[in-house]
């Protein structure tokens, strides 16, 4: 690891260099033991230079966005966390924009709406970056970025840049090419708006927040919704009809306000969390013959 280290510092001068680093504060369920190393570049066209220098030594690695769905083991993780969080905008026409992977969510949805532009509203309040979003096709209230993505820029383990056009996305429910090839790392996602009046476009979006607000429990740490809509059900309806709601292991806790969400009320473990799931998903399964499938990713 020490070779390795001095090779990326050599080669990445800025590059911001953590080892042994909790990763608690990278997560939003605020739980993750250390990474053996982290790094953390400052530009989107060193990541694929340290790509390169992580597969030449050989060493495990994790790819860490906003970290909003995420659940991260007690013990941690070995090898090197690579933490994408430079993300710029650029527009590429008048109703394209350009957008970093480590761009926040809800930062494109505003940079969108002042430009006039719409078709974002839908991210505003959903944590976490661009491209955890893209990996995942995020979505809510009747949007997904599958509606607004045309095309995408990632690289593979040896540093090669890679596009890929719309139809080359998979993008499915929650689903994309990216999370059947863990070897690509999203660098950057074009995004096709429609020109919009931007104070209707921020009431949609003040709107939507009031609506994330009442009833999701954005009070405490989560993961955001822990299970994926099962076909022709609701996850926290099957949840809280098997009355789950409040129910406890350790500090995990399936949220009183929205049975969707399991929460961290305070000192949970990720595996007081993993158990809670596991319990979750049995019940359910007991009392309706439905098999919920977790969306939180877990290392």
């Amino acid at each position: 690891m020490k070779t390795f280290l001095q090779a990326a510092a050599a080669a990445v001068p800025d590059l911001k260099i953590y080892e042994q680093e909790n990763l608690d504060k990278y997560t939003s369920f605020k739980i993750g033991g250390p990474a053996e190393v982290l790094l953390q570049p400052a530009r989107a066209e060193e990541v694929p230079v340290l790509l390169r220098l992580i597969r030449q030594a050989d060493l495990p690695l994790h790819i860490l966005g906003g970290g909003s769905n995420l659940l991260v083991s007690d013990s941690g993780v070995p090898g090197v966390v690579l933490k994408i969080s430079c993300g710029g905008i650029e527009m590429q026409d008048e109703r394209t924009m350009r957008v970093g992977a480590g761009c926040q969510k809800a930062a494109a949805a505003v940079y969108a709406q002042k430009k006039g532009l719409s078709g974002l509203a839908f991210l505003h309040g959903i944590p976490g970056n661009l491209g955890g979003g893209v990996y995942m096709n995020a979505g809510a209230y009747g949007g997904e970025l599958s509606q607004v993505v045309t095309a995408v820029t990632a690289c593979d383990r040896d540093g090669q840049i890679l596009h890929f056009s719309a139809g080359e996305l998979g993008f499915g429910y929650r689903e994309s090419v990216f999370k059947s090839r863990k070897e690509l790392t999203i660098l950057s996602a074009d995004l096709s708006l429609m020109p919009g009046d931007p104070d209707a476009i921020r009431a949609e979006m003040d709107d939507l927040m009031g609506r994330r607000r009442e009833k999701q429990p954005l009070e405490f740490p989560s993961a955001g919704s822990t299970f994926k809509r099962p076909e022709g059900y609701f996850a926290g309806k099957l949840i809280e009809d098997c009355g789950l709601k409040g129910y406890a292991v350790g500090g995990a806790c399936v949220s009183e306000k929205h049975a969707g969400f399991v929460i961290n009320r305070g000192g949970a473990t990720a595996d007081d969390v993993r158990r809670l799931i596991e319990h979750i998903k049995e019940t359910v399964y007991r009392a309706y013959g439905v098999m919920l499938s977790c969306e939180v990713e877990m290392w």
